[in-house]
């Protein structure tokens, strides 16, 4: 056995000059690579740290919208607050983003079931309040926005008194490509019958309306005004603008004819199919005629552990469905996220990683995380358009009995009233 290992011994001694040689290389070579290498860390952690303080700096609120009990508009209203939020300013130099780490405002659009009861709010940066007011109330004159307590707060979540469930979204599609919009069901038309019309949206606050005693479910639609980036924005950027997208998906469409013709000659050739027409037409359209957003989906499923119910986790992860087309774009859930796949148990042991991912979503949800530390995620792209279809004031063709709705009109003062 000893004659053994002393044979082994020039070969092991062989191995470990290798390291040795390649460690010396390394060194050797260090000034070179070492500055570059040194500099982008600095550089990462330098935006990372001026960021964070500059978000911790700022102060968000919470509004409530306040449903009116009659609601006469189609989704265009919606899209036309959105285009009135739709704010790229605030990072313009190099200065505010590097030194400064100053980022444009974003905001999240949130759809939410306490024990059933549904709510409809948006956070936003307090200073952009008059904002969103003025933006909402030009065109929804009959709502209300009201300052509210965050309901993330409410809930104490342990992991011994709740169990929850949640799930980022994405799109199934490349970017470009559009989801099935407001106009596609023919909401925009306001001559139509509120009981003729279809609203997707009802689907998602019949689920909403679902939720019993000691359940909530929150869904958040974080949504920031986009454009292309360059490296000082990170290293999570946008490379290209949405009109980039959406021309390489045009030209990749085109240079894919699907149906076969045949010519009076007898031979065949290729052209673009009806679907492909309509995909290329729904492109054009849809990007050109709205404002482009960089966007984020969340939903999440809390309970008290007697009253978790896990048939309402499909609902969820389904939430999205019927906004999907055939042939088009869909939103669906990305499970890669916080449902890693642990099918066997020394993966996850006692289910401690399982249980650190449902404390981050949650944790991710209340700093509305998506665009920046601490949970920085790369977005997907939405117009003014798509977004407007995803939340949207529904009319009274939404039933969801625990929907609640003001009673009266809004009604300002007159501005010539003495003081």
């Amino acid at each position: 056995m000893d004659n053994q290992l002393l044979a082994q011994l020039p070969s092991i001694w062989e191995q470990f000059s290798r390291v040795g040689t390649v460690l010396g290389y390394i060194l050797r070579y260090s000034p070179y690579w070492g500055p570059p290498v040194l500099a982008t860390t600095f550089w990462y952690v330098w935006l990372r740290y001026v960021r964070a303080r500059f978000i911790s700096e700022q102060k968000h609120i919470l509004l409530e919208i306040r449903l009116p009990q009659e609601m006469r508009k189609s989704p265009a209203a919606m899209q036309a607050v959105l285009d009135g939020l739709c704010l790229r300013s605030g990072e313009s130099t190099f200065v505010d983003r590097l030194w400064l780490g100053k980022v444009r405002t974003w905001y999240s659009f949130e759809l939410v079931s306490i024990e059933g009861q549904v709510h409809m709010y948006v956070w936003v940066r307090a200073q952009f309040r008059k904002t969103v007011e003025r933006s909402f109330y030009a065109h929804y004159p009959d709502a209300e926005l009201i300052e509210v307590e965050d309901y993330t707060t409410k809930i104490n979540y342990s992991l011994e008194k709740y169990d929850s469930f949640g799930s980022d979204f994405t799109l199934a599609a490349p970017i470009g490509v559009p989801i099935r919009c407001y106009m596609d069901f023919k909401l925009d038309l306001t001559t139509a019958k509120e009981e003729e019309k279809v609203d997707p949206m009802s689907h998602l606050f019949e689920y909403l309306g679902s939720a019993g005693k000691g359940e909530y479910i929150w869904i958040q639609i974080l949504a920031r005004a986009h454009k292309k980036e360059d490296l000082t924005f990170g290293f999570i950027r946008n490379r290209k603008s949405y009109i980039d997208y959406a021309r390489e998906e045009v030209s990749r469409i085109r240079s894919n004819p699907e149906e076969t013709i045949i010519f009076p000659d007898g031979n065949t050739g290729k052209t673009l199919s009806d679907q492909q027409i309509k995909r290329v037409q729904a492109i054009n359209r849809i990007g050109l005629s709205s404002n482009h957003w960089d966007v984020g989906i969340r939903g999440i499923y809390i309970a008290e552990r007697e009253h978790f119910d896990g048939t309402n986790i499909p609902g969820l992860m389904a939430l999205w469905q019927p906004f999907g087309s055939p042939g088009f774009n869909s939103v669906i859930p990305d499970g890669s996220r916080w449902q890693p796949a642990f099918n066997y148990p020394w993966q996850d042991f006692n289910g401690i990683r399982e249980n650190k991912k449902k404390v981050q979503i949650i944790d991710a949800y209340r700093l509305r995380s998506w665009f920046h530390p601490p949970y920085e995620f790369r977005n997907f792209m939405l117009t003014s358009e798509e977004l407007a279809t995803l939340f949207h004031i529904p009319g009274s063709v939404a039933k969801t009995p625990t929907m609640q709705r003001i009673s009266s009109t809004r009604a300002q003062a007159p501005a010539n009233i003495p003081r």
